[in-house]
């Protein structure tokens, strides 16, 4: 708590002294002379600012050196609005030197990046996991690095899916479902319907505005993809029983892995977990009408596309409910012999 504190003063200091910094060169600019401000304004806000930036923000943080480049690019174009000119001062000069300093961060930051991406490639086959290490490592925020990944693994199930395998580990056991609850059946319909929507939706906004019907079918198509991405995860990644975990999976949109000494029970219908409250539970059935309830004894870590959240029962559609009951109630009397 005290580490979260001092960061968002530290941020807070930065923004003030950035804000502060603006207005005293605006304010000042009229009493300086040109030949001095040509000189001091640019080099305020191309490397004090950054630096400060640095200091203040990315080094507490631990963030990737590539979000100073934003901050440099944004003195650049204030430099550009206080002097009247990209030419005026040092700024050309500035240029020069900084465009090769940004490029070697660039450079160097993109190789950190490409080593995390392959060390959790080695360590799963679930891309996932590969996006979500990558991400982390690139914003240190969970719930933004689970929102980019996910987007990311939206493309990725998409298209580069189709001959891989299911995310089975050996001894696990699959339960699929993505046929529970009519959702590829609506899925299919969609596909069937949405090419000649998206046509003529597009000669239709066409006829008023060229722009707005590329745009609105860009949507679209994005759309598309969107959930051709979720169905192909729903196949890739399902529900599985390990020799001493259950790992639910839901598409792109939930994880959790749960030892089977931290199973309570598996229950079939909502109404028999009435005890527990809304935000102790996690609905991810088919259409909001889950089949099966796990519910655990203490609360569990959950990866969601909006970060991770800690709950004692989680709901999700499988094709074949009542084998999955089985084998966790026969698991868990071996576990209590």
């Amino acid at each position: 708590m005290q580490a979260a504190k001092r960061r968002k003063v530290a941020l807070s200091i930065f923004l003030l002294m950035c804000f502060a910094l603006y207005i005293y060169g605006v304010i000042s600019a009229p009493y300086i002379p040109s030949h001095i401000e040509d000189i001091a304004l640019p080099l305020d806000f191309m490397i004090g600012i950054p630096l400060a930036f640095y200091f203040l923000v990315i080094r507490p943080r631990n963030l990737t050196l590539l979000s100073i480049i934003p901050v440099i690019w944004i003195g650049y174009g204030l430099s550009v609005v206080a002097l009247g000119s990209a030419d005026a001062g040092v700024l050309p000069y500035m240029l020069t030197v900084l465009i090769p300093v940004e490029f070697v961060i660039a450079v160097r930051e993109c190789l950190k990046v490409a080593r995390v991406y392959k060390s959790a490639k080695a360590k799963s086959s679930d891309p996932m996991f590969w996006f979500g290490e990558t991400m982390f490592y690139l914003v240190r925020k969970d719930m933004l690095a689970s929102m980019a990944a996910a987007e990311l693994s939206v493309w990725h199930y998409a298209l580069f899916s189709w001959r891989k395998k299911p995310h089975v580990r050996p001894g696990e056991r699959a339960f699929s479902y993505h046929n529970a609850g009519g959702y590829m059946s609506m899925l299919i319909g969609l596909a069937l319907a949405f090419p000649v929507e998206i046509i003529g939706v597009h000669i239709l906004i066409s006829q008023w505005s060229i722009v707005a019907a590329f745009l609105v079918t860009a949507l679209s198509v994005y759309a598309a993809i969107w959930l051709i991405g979720d169905a192909r995860a729903r196949v890739m990644r399902p529900v599985v029983i390990g020799d001493d975990h259950l790992r639910l999976e839901c598409g792109i949109q939930m994880e959790a892995v749960i030892p089977r000494s931290n199973i309570e029970a598996v229950c079939f219908s909502e109404n028999d977990i009435n005890v527990l409250g809304k935000a102790d539970k996690l609905n991810y059935g088919t259409f909001y009408q889950a089949n099966v309830w796990v519910v655990v004894k203490q609360p569990l870590e959950v990866r969601t596309m909006l970060g991770k959240k800690r709950v004692r029962a989680i709901g999700v559609s499988l094709d074949d409910p009542k084998a999955f009951g089985d084998v966790i109630e026969l698991s868990l009397k071996r576990l209590d012999d």
